[in-house]
C-alpha cells in the first residue's frame, strides 16, 4: 500500500522561511540537518508519518555548489513547493514501482542530522524520472526500512503539532496522476486537484488542538 510521505518548500533562507511557515500555520517543527549541496532542513510533523520539509541552502555564497546554484534560481522568487512523496509500505511494492516506470531503486546518502549521523534514503523510480514526474505534478516514492525513524515522530518544538493532512491540492493532469499512483491510492488520499502550474499547491492540516491550518504556496518551476 502507499501512503502520503512529505513534501519539500524551497525558500530563500532557512530561517526567515521557517517563521513564515509558522506564523502562518503555528505548526510545530524541529531541525533537521543538512542535505547534499549545503541545503538545511527543517522538518513540521503533519501526523500519520507524513510531514513538511523546508529547505534552503545555507552554504556562504563563495561556496556554494552547482546543486545550491539551481535550488537559490528556482526559489529566487520567493518560497515554492518543491514536489511531493508518497511512501511504500515494502521493498517489494518500491520495486514493482520502480519496474513499471522504468526506473531503478535508488539507496543514496540522506540529510545529516544534528547529532552528526547521516541517514540512508531509499527511493524510486531515479532521479531523473523522479524530476520529470515532479514537473507534470507527479510524485516519487519513499521506503522506510524502520518505520520508527520516519521525520514525522521527531520531537518538535515552538507550535501545534501536525494531525493528519485532511486535503492536498495538486496541479495535474488526473488521469495522469490517476495511473501514475494506482487507482486505489489516487482514491485515498485527500487530494483536490486544481488548475494552473504542476505541482503542490496548498496543504491542509489538522492540528493536535482541532484547527485546520492551510499552507499554500506557488508550485516551483523545476
Amino acid at each position: 500500500m502507499f501512503h502520503l510521505d512529505h513534501f519539500c518548500l524551497g525558500v530563500r533562507e532557512l530561517d526567515d522561511g521557517v517563521r513564515r511557515v509558522r506564523e502562518e500555520t503555528g505548526l510545530a517543527s524541529y531541525y533537521g540537518g543538512v542535505l547534499a549541496g549545503s541545503i538545511g532542513n527543517t522538518i513540521f510533523p503533519l501526523g500519520e508519518d507524513v510531514y513538511l520539509e523546508v529547505e534552503a541552502v545555507t552554504a556562504p555564497a563563495s561556496e556554494r555548489e552547482a546543486a545550491a546554484a539551481w535550488f537559490d534560481r528556482v526559489v529566487a522568487d520567493g518560497d515554492r513547493w518543491m514536489f511531493w512523496s508518497l511512501r511504500a509500505d515494502t521493498l517489494e511494492e518500491l520495486t514493482a514501482v520502480a519496474e513499471r516506470l522504468g526506473g531503478e531503486v535508488q539507496r543514496a546518502p540522506g540529510r545529516v542530522q544534528p547529532d552528526g549521523t547521516q541517514r540512508i534514503i531509499i527511493t524510486a523510480p531515479g532521479t531523473d524520472r523522479a524530476f520529470a514526474g515532479w514537473r507534470r505534478g507527479l510524485p516519487n516514492w519513499f521506503y522506510r526500512e524502520d518505520p520508527a525513524t520516519n521525520p514525522d515522530r521527531g520531537a518538535a518544538e515552538h507550535g501545534d503539532r501536525g494531525t493528519a493532512v485532511t486535503r492536498l491540492e495538486i496541479g495535474a493532469d488526473a488521469g495522469e496522476l490517476r495511473e501514475h499512483v494506482g487507482a486505489e491510492t489516487f482514491d485515498r488520499l485527500p487530494l483536490e486537484i486544481v488548475r494552473g502550474r504542476p505541482g503542490v499547491h496548498a496543504v491542509t492540516v489538522r492540528t493536535a488542538s482541532g484547527r485546520e491550518v492551510t499552507l499554500r504556496r506557488e508550485p516551483a518551476e523545476l
